[in-house]
């Protein structure tokens, strides 16, 4: 009963905050007394360059694990694919032997290698290329995870967990996706893979620990939705088998965003598609969508075939000193109204917004506000969660104050470390506000059994 009634709460609200259809989310777990027994509660999330660089699934992974115990790195593409996958809380290595491929990107739109939900796959055919991870200090695992593609030739691979050593046969029949496992008597901060014979293609690798929380930031810049229908269907199940998530986020739309012309349907298409996948590999494992964050352009061409106006952000920057602040100095502020600097020196102390040119084109792209309505409509009509990010940021120009916080960078796209553990915290937040309308909306059991005991009963049996 009580979490019927938590149910009916939720639904009566659709949106609590920023965050939409969140009965799911409510069930996140917030205290250690809530995490799963004898293993970790495993967070998975799979986007673009937001997730690939972890500023924010960074965040979020370190929030919740100094709350909740550190379960683990998680799943991550092997090696160092791409330059713009940070691998944080582990440093890695590959050989010159190795080529990577994605999502997307060169060579994305072709079938091989197989690729997984990882988003990369490296492939090396020279004995002795080398892959390799060191966990930083606090991060040893206590497991390790490797998914290779298994072939009639191969490959054979040996891999060094911490000082062991052993051999592994990737040999089979037919090729196929193979994950594995290797639990360790005694927790390693370091692992490595070296090429023994055949061709290997490894397709991710992950890191465990006995209980905790993973939070898995799968991502690959420039990507979009549609462009997770390239993951290979077998590489896909092997992995989401082998490390099962309690939560996906699917964290898109800012490239879609970005299109010069910004494909609705397409985009509709792309969110059923792949949530069905997942729905049918997972069963009834929760999903949250994430929209857009707020992004500013100075691309005019963004604006030639819009579906919807743009919204000049001039008006949104902030005066900031000519010169850099010293503190406790009187320097010359910019007179943005006359065009000149302020005829008597302004005493500025701490820090100042960072300076952004005013009157050329900044604008935010139309098609930002057109992704996250598609995003927000869809997800309610296949009822998962649906987050949107640009309201929770401010709304449309806001990013032009995070960034003159030195919250995003001079792009007006990507996020600096603080803003990406701000974004994170605003997220856990609203997940926080929907478990206290869950909890309030459901009495507690010892008010429920104090009722019981005092009611007056009609008869008495023995």
């Amino acid at each position: 009963m009580p979490a019927l009634l938590a149910s009916l709460a939720l639904a009566a609200a659709p949106c609590i905050g920023a965050l939409c259809q969140p009965d799911g989310l409510a069930r996140l777990p917030l205290t250690r007394a809530e995490l799963p027994a004898g293993r970790p509660f495993h967070i998975l999330q799979i986007g673009d360059s937001h997730t690939a660089g972890d500023a924010i699934t960074g965040a979020l992974r370190e929030q919740l694990q100094a709350r909740l115990g550190n379960g683990g790195r998680g799943l991550m593409p092997a090696g160092r694919p791409h330059a713009g996958v940070r691998t944080r809380g582990v440093v890695t290595t590959m050989s010159g032997h190795w080529r990577a491929t994605g999502l997307f990107g060169r060579g994305a739109s072709e079938t091989f290698p197989p690729r997984g939900i990882a988003g990369y796959s490296v492939v090396a055919s020279t004995p002795g290329a080398a892959l390799s991870l060191t966990a930083d200090e606090g991060q040893a695992f206590t497991a390790f995870g490797l998914c290779v593609q298994a072939q009639p030739d191969g490959p054979k691979i040996a891999l060094t967990l911490g000082g062991e050593r052993q051999e592994l046969d990737f040999t089979a029949e037919s090729e196929a996706a193979d994950c594995r496992r290797f639990a360790l008597a005694s927790p390693a901060s370091t692992a490595r893979l070296d090429l023994l014979s055949g061709r290997a293609i490894v397709t991710g690798w992950w890191l465990e620990r006995a209980e905790g929380v993973i939070v898995s930031s799968l991502g690959v810049p420039g990507s979009q939705l549609q462009f997770l229908g390239r993951a290979d269907d077998g590489v896909v199940k092997a992995q989401l088998a082998a490390l099962p998530p309690d939560l996906v986020i699917l964290a898109f739309g800012t490239n879609e965003g970005f299109a010069p012309n910004v494909d609705a349907a397409a985009l509709e298409r792309a969110i059923r598609e792949q949530v069905a996948r997942l729905r049918g590999l997972l069963g009834a494992v929760p999903i949250l969508m994430i929209g857009p964050p707020d992004a500013a352009s100075r691309n005019t061409a963004l604006m030639a075939n819009a579906p919807l106006p743009a919204t000049d952000c001039n008006p949104a920057i902030r005066f900031s000193p000519r010169r850099a602040p010293v503190e406790g100095f009187d320097i010359p502020l910019w007179n943005d109204a006359q065009g000149q600097l302020a005829p008597d020196p302004v005493t500025v102390t701490g820090d100042a917004p960072r300076a952004v040119r005013r009157g050329q084109p900044l604008f935010v792209p139309p098609g930002l506000a057109l992704a996250s309505q598609v995003q927000r409509r869809v997800a309610a009509d296949l009822g998962i969660g649906f987050w949107d990010w640009r309201a929770r940021q401010g709304g449309p120009c806001s990013a032009i104050r995070w960034m003159q916080d030195g919250l995003m960078g001079p792009d007006f796209i990507h996020y600096s470390p603080a803003g990406g553990a701000e974004v994170a915290s605003r997220l856990l937040a609203d997940i926080e506000l929907a478990r206290q309308v869950a909890n309030a909306a459901a009495p507690a059991p010892a008010a429920d059994a104090a009722a019981i005991s005092t009611a007056p009963s009609a008869a008495v049996r023995p």
